[in-house]
């Protein structure tokens, strides 16, 4: 279903065959949809063959990000957080958390699933998000087109970049992506 009378653009997967920097920019403002569900992107980061990627410091468990790009890539934190990556780049590691989503649609479907009344609160960060969306880990590896629908923004967003959270390695990089002023974005 697209936004306010306009055609939906979906995104394909020569959109993920990209560097993983040019994928997590250009995903910040896009619908992401699955199945009831619909939120705008607004919060990302890249990852590549930085010292703070996954590709580098779980090189069994992250393997796939050097040799797909349009897959789901679902790791832990923290012993019990989940968090969703699509991998990127189809000439070298990449892959794009997303860090936050604004709900558009089931937003009371996700708020229940994580247990809050604060629109805000429902998926401003990478492990609320992967609740909110009731996703599992028998997605690792799966084509990500296939669970999900992708759509480019009817009209582009004011985009900033800064520091990536949470690393101790490559902390110079302003690989994190969001929408400025939007009241989704992680704190």
């Amino acid at each position: 279903m697209a936004c306010a009378g306009t055609a939906a653009d979906p995104i394909d997967d020569a959109f993920f065959a990209r560097g993983a920097v040019a994928v997590a920019r250009d995903l910040v403002g896009a619908t992401l949809r699955f199945g009831r569900l619909a939120a705008r992107i607004v919060e990302t980061e890249a990852y590549a063959g930085d010292p703070a990627s996954h590709f580098v410091t779980r090189p069994r468990t992250a393997a796939m990000m050097g040799t797909t790009f349009g897959r789901l890539y679902i790791y832990r934190i923290y012993g019990l957080h989940r968090c969703l990556n699509v991998t990127a780049d189809r000439n070298g590691p990449g892959a794009v958390l997303l860090r936050a989503l604004e709900p558009i649609e089931g937003v009371a479907e996700m708020a229940r699933r994580r247990g809050v009344t604060d629109p805000r609160q429902i998926a401003s960060g990478p492990a609320k998000l992967f609740v909110a969306l009731g996703i599992g880990d028998d997605l690792l590896g799966a084509r990500a087109l296939d669970e999900f629908t992708f759509e480019r923004p009817a009209r582009p967003p004011r985009v900033a970049s800064g520091p990536r959270i949470g690393i101790s390695r490559a902390k110079s990089l302003r690989w994190r992506f969001w929408e400025r002023g939007n009241p989704h974005v992680s704190r």
